[in-house]
């Protein structure tokens, strides 16, 4: 596969993220929806709900996770790279490359590995959130957890593919300490796109 190949498959394998960053805005909404209807039942109406505080934290973790890709794509986690980035750009690639493949894959491919299986059990054991009065079933929520985590891995495995081409070709690709180029990110997500 030639690079420019490799880097067409690398932007289509990105929309997961950017799509399921897309979902994490939405959620951000229905969180403050929850929380704007609790205000106001609690305090005007004298009437808090059982579900608006369950709820929140449902969103909140899951979209905290459902974002994490998305993040990784556009390099906004927070990074403290004032060593790495006067390094060689290539000698970054590396440094990086060697982070994301022997830290962080193995660290979040065996999170997300157990996070499915524990979404699968609670689904089929039908397992409840006991620490709500509501006491909703919790798979929908192991769920949304699992499939952040295997988003944000299958991010790492593109920004890790991506730093291999620029120990190969640095000019190619954004260097790690540079939000990615204009032609690295899909239109939708670009300035004024």
């Amino acid at each position: 596969m030639t690079e420019s190949r490799l880097q067409a498959v690398l932007r289509r394998l990105d929309m997961i993220g950017t799509a399921l960053g897309h979902v994490a805005m939405a959620m951000i909404l229905l969180l403050i929806g929850a929380m704007i209807y609790e205000v106001i039942a609690r305090k005007f109406f004298n009437a808090p709900s059982m579900w608006a505080i369950t709820t929140s934290y449902m969103f909140n973790g899951t979209l905290f996770l459902i974002g994490a890709a998305f993040t990784l794509r556009l390099n906004q986690h927070v990074r403290i790279d004032f060593l790495s980035s006067r390094l060689p750009v290539r000698l970054q690639h590396a440094v990086n490359l060697l982070f994301y493949v022997l830290i962080l894959l193995p660290a979040l491919s065996s999170t997300a590995w157990f996070a499915v299986g524990k979404a699968w059990k609670a689904y089929v054991r039908g397992t409840l959130e006991t620490m709500s009065a509501w006491e909703p079933v919790i798979w929908p929520f192991l769920t949304g957890i699992s499939i952040g985590l295997a988003s944000f891995v299958l991010q790492i495995l593109i920004e890790a593919a991506r730093h291999g081409i620029g120990i190969y070709d640095p000019r190619s690709v954004s260097a790690p300490s540079e939000r990615p180029g204009q032609a690295d990110v899909a239109p939708d997500l670009r300035p004024g796109g």
